[in-house]
């Protein structure tokens, strides 16, 4: 893969859907911006699709651009969720990435496809889908786990056409994570109704005393609440890939105990000591149990066990970062990207005129929760793409709001908060409710 000055990434993500892979998705979209490289995400249709506004409420703090056409050119790459192998073929002259989220989720959505045609073969055309083997040599194979670099390596991917691309847990989830105090764990066993549920339906059978609660129906904040709460959350799901919720569950302080099935069977992707892992074909429920009360009467014990799963977890975002320069190539990085805290005003406008003549940082944001959420178009104000930018003579420098600000910040895409003659308001904001650190903060004095 070559990435050159006018190379165009496109990621396919279905619109108005939120899971791990979308998330995903919006990661690397927003990680490549970070890099200078000229990304944007592509929305197709799934369910609830909208194409006034494609979306997802989750991803709007991301503030990237998105198109529906992908241009057909040697220098541009194409990036497709295995899931949408189908839209690999939609440009012929293109680079081409196919990125394994989930192995498991390829084979389900081969095997729908084929039996529906199975039933009645005149009903549609044969689905376009990958399949190994049949010519796509070109191809770029991005892998999220372990256990996915091994499946395409079983299928005869060679090694030079393999890179990982693995994705991380949110920085709003990791602070709130960071919060949490494990002397008020309880004897609780946190689950995922919809994976493994047969195994775990018998542990409940077998145990009706232990607290088992499920996850489900919950907001984002709920979810993280009960596993800040319990001691143990269990999973023994097939793991196509390496899940969300047991790193979750990992990092609000949960010993993790799993089956043996996808990423969980080796030591990379779900790297927890083998008695935290029970082989499904050969385990009695007893033994699991058993393993359950062993951790609630010696938490501290089987909580430092896993202190490695859970320091790399904490790396997780650093990793990607590198995976992605190495995958892409990346060769220089842009100027500093700055954002104003201090709205639409005045001071604004000639911060940025003397940050746009400097050339060694790069205006992107500016932070004014009114006029970010404002339906707006004017002589001042652009609106595009549902988000609203101000107008600088031939530049445009983006409206945000605070929390879309912070998030943007920790997420590494805000390098810089740059404000002109602050107040100490002002500057304790900065510190306060951004977070930030010391030395990212650029304080400039103009006379009036």
């Amino acid at each position: 893969m070559k990435i050159y000055p006018n190379t165009k990434i496109y990621i396919i993500c279905p619109g108005n859907y939120n899971s791990g892979g979308p998330e995903l998705c919006h990661q690397l979209c927003s990680q490549l911006i970070q890099f200078g490289v000229d990304a944007r995400m592509v929305y197709i249709e799934k369910q609830n699709f909208n194409g006034g506004d494609p979306v997802h409420d989750f991803y709007k703090k991301y503030h990237l651009p998105y198109t529906f056409e992908v241009e057909n050119a040697e220098q541009n790459v194409l990036i497709v969720p295995e899931y949408f192998s189908e839209y690999l073929y939609i440009s012929e002259k293109i680079q081409r990435v196919l990125w394994w989220m989930s192995v498991d989720n390829y084979i389900k959505i081969i095997t729908q496809s084929i039996n529906a045609i199975r039933l009645n073969p005149l009903s549609r055309p044969m689905p376009k889908f990958f399949y190994f083997g049949k010519g796509d040599d070109d191809l770029i194979h991005f892998v999220q786990s372990e256990y996915a670099r091994q499946f395409v390596k079983l299928n005869g991917i060679a090694d030079d056409k393999i890179y990982s691309v693995g994705d991380y847990l949110n920085q709003t989830f990791l602070r709130r994570a960071a919060q949490v105090d494990l002397s008020y764990k309880e004897n609780i066993v946190a689950y995922n109704p919809k994976k493994g549920f047969e195994i775990t339906k018998q542990l409940i059978k077998l145990a009706p005393d232990i607290d088992w609660r499920p996850i489900q129906n919950m907001t984002p904040e709920q979810v993280q609440e009960l596993l800040s709460r319990a001691k143990i959350y269990i999973d023994f799901g097939k793991h196509p890939g390496k899940d969300r919720i047991p790193r979750e569950a990992a990092i609000s302080g949960c010993v993790v105990i799993t089956g043996k099935q996808g990423a969980a069977a080796n030591n990379i992707d779900i790297n927890i000591p083998n008695e935290f892992k029970f082989d499904e074909k050969s385990t009695t429920p007893i033994e699991i149990v058993n393993k359950i009360r062993y951790v609630f009467e010696n938490f501290p014990d089987a909580y430092k066990k896993q202190e490695n799963y859970r320091a790399r977890l904490l790396n997780e975002q650093k990793q990607f970062t590198k995976q992605v320069f190495n995958a892409f190539a990346v060769k220089n990085l842009p100027p500093p990207t700055v954002a104003f805290v201090q709205g639409v005003n005045e001071n604004s406008f000639l911060l940025a005129q003397e940050l746009f003549q400097s050339k060694e940082l790069q205006p992107r944001f500016i932070v004014d929760d009114l006029l970010a959420t404002t339906n707006i178009s004017d002589k001042l104000i652009l609106r595009e793409q549902n988000r609203n930018y101000l107008r600088l003579n031939e530049a445009f420098i983006e409206i945000i709001t605070r929390n879309d600000a912070k998030f943007l910040y920790h997420e590494g895409r805000i390098k810089i908060f740059a404000l002109l003659n602050p107040n100490n308001n002002d500057f304790a904001e900065l510190t306060d409710f951004y977070e930030a650190k010391t030395e990212d903060i650029l304080i400039y004095e103009l006379n009036s």
